[in-house]
């Protein structure tokens, strides 16, 4: 699947894409502080600490080596002269002043990037106060599931591990599109990890439950072919190969945008009515198929599928004892992932925010304009 076409399946839910550093919540600064000098305390403070070598989050799949200290830094460190007039740049020998520059960075950017940092800082007092913090399998975990859904939403199901090559370029692609930084997109994620272990600490497993996970995951599987498509105009064409006789198999891997399973005629890894890794629509309109019978068009994201049944194969003889704590795992998982989204909107909701500078207050309001007074408020200096 090309970059181009992939990057239409891509819907950014501050998940999808949600970082978390190490230490507790900042105190409140004084209200004279400058917005560089913010700026230049922020380069110091704890969050940056949590990747000491500065990189992002390696993936679960065959671990890469360690990418170079250039594939991610942070910005450089803003001079601590907050004289206003201070220039920060020289055009054919003409000053750009600090302020001018600093002012149009926070009224361009600087709404989204604080919305990260008070998802981050709220996300992160609230575990703390329960003693819980995330280490790097944690970020790693959480960076490889984000990148896995981006690539392929079926992903968990395809004949081979999702291209990590490719998946970076359509990752830096996304970023590009949505104008957010590797930094940003660091403290997503970690941000997610965190919100994650922390609804996870407070879900109650039972015995029953598992047992009852178990008795679905390893019931019976459909084993389908499926034809992705990005397009109602291309699902027309893919229809009326079908109808003129050619085989499913054949119209999947010449006409299927998703190119792990084309190269397998468009055959999937047999999966469960209740596995958790696919899409429960694509799901549920395989369960309703007879063998050899294909769907209609089902949409899943901004991508359409052609499904065909190819067998129902019977409940697998795996002993529950051998893979109790991976179901309980798999179940923990897929009872989290609506929680820590409904615990993100609370923190952020319920969050107390003070904002210093008035230009940034102004750039939160238009961003937030739910928001009412009270709960935000701007300090001056009286100045």
């Amino acid at each position: 699947m090309t970059v181009k076409n992939k990057l239409r399946s891509w819907r950014l839910a501050a998940p999808i894409l949600v970082a978390a550093w190490t230490g507790c919540a900042a105190p409140p600064r004084a209200p004279s502080e400058s917005v560089s000098a913010a700026w230049q305390r922020r380069q110091d403070e704890p969050y940056h600490s949590a990747t000491p070598d500065g990189h992002r989050p390696a993936t679960e799949h065959a671990p890469p080596p360690t990418p170079s200290a250039d594939r991610i830094k942070a910005p450089p460190p803003i001079p601590t002269d907050p004289t206003a007039s201070t220039p920060i740049a020289t055009v054919n020998g003409r000053h750009l002043a600090r302020r001018r520059f600093i002012d149009l960075l926070v009224r361009s950017h600087g709404a989204a990037l604080l919305d990260q940092l008070i998802g981050f800082e709220a996300a992160q007092a609230h575990a703390s106060r329960r003693g819980i913090a995330i280490n790097q399998a944690d970020i790693d975990r959480e960076y490889h599931r984000a990148l896995e859904r981006l690539a392929d939403p079926l992903a968990a199901v395809m004949p081979d591990p999702i291209d990590r090559d490719e998946a970076e370029r359509l990752l830096e692609t996304v970023l590009a599109a949505r104008n957010l930084s590797r930094v940003e997109y660091d403290i997503i994620i970690r941000r997610n990890a965190l919100l994650r272990k922390t609804v996870q600490a407070a879900l109650v497993v039972r015995d029953a439950d598992v047992r009852r996970e178990y008795d679905t995951l390893y019931g019976p599987r459909a084993h389908v072919r499926h034809i992705q498509l990005p397009s109602l105009r291309e699902v027309e064409h893919a229809k009326a190969r079908l109808a003129l006789g050619d085989d499913f198999g054949d119209v999947a891997r010449r006409y299927s945008a998703n190119q792990a399973s084309a190269k397998a005629q468009g055959l999937l890894t047999p999966f469960s009515k209740a596995d958790p890794r696919l899409p429960d629509l694509f799901r549920q309109t395989a369960f309703r198929l007879e063998p050899n019978e294909r769907s209609d068009a089902v949409r899943v994201g901004e991508w359409y599928h052609l499904i065909q049944l190819e067998a129902m194969l019977p409940a697998r003889q795996v002993p529950f004892q051998e893979v109790r704590d991976e179901v309980r795992q798999s179940l923990s998982d897929r009872l989290a992932e609506p929680k820590q989204y409904e615990l993100f909107e609370k923190l952020f909701r319920e969050a107390t925010i003070d904002i210093y500078d008035p230009v940034l207050r102004a750039a939160f309001d238009r961003r937030h304009p739910d928001r009412t007074n009270k709960d935000v408020a701007t300090k001056t200096t009286g100045e």
